[in-house]
């Protein structure tokens, strides 16, 4: 899916310790977990065409700025930690760049309906329910 592609990586990050990230490297705060973890996040791959004609694949799971979508945990008191993504490959969607520019993001969703982002992310809801 990525070969010859640059491929961003969708990442949890743990804090074992009192020390902690004051954020994360900008993942905000953490979600406190005692005890096992279990982790299941949908992911689906995106596309991003860029303006100077570069392609990168990442795979989506959320906006992760939001704290619902957050990857970001520090965990005390844990035997095991286990994650179990979910990744819906023939669910993928497509991020152009407006045309012309400037303006916002166009997006196709996998089930061909489009729309526009003034951000750089699809509306994982709507991915959600397109499972």
């Amino acid at each position: 899916m990525v070969q010859g592609k640059d491929d961003i990586a969708a990442n949890y990050v743990f804090d074992f310790d009192d020390e902690g990230y004051s954020n994360a490297f900008g993942k905000g705060k953490p979600r406190e977990i005692r005890g096992n973890l279990h982790l299941a996040t949908d992911f689906f791959p995106v596309i991003t065409h860029h303006l100077d004609g570069k392609i990168s694949v990442k795979l989506f799971g959320g906006d992760t700025r939001y704290e619902q979508w957050s990857r970001y945990y520090r965990v005390s008191s844990i035997n095991q930690i286990r994650i179990d993504p979910v990744v819906y490959l023939n669910k993928i969607v497509t991020i152009t760049p407006p045309n012309p520019p400037p303006g916002d993001l166009n997006i196709t969703y996998p089930d061909g309906s489009t729309g526009k982002a003034p951000y750089i992310y699809p509306d994982y809801k709507k991915l959600l329910l397109m499972r």
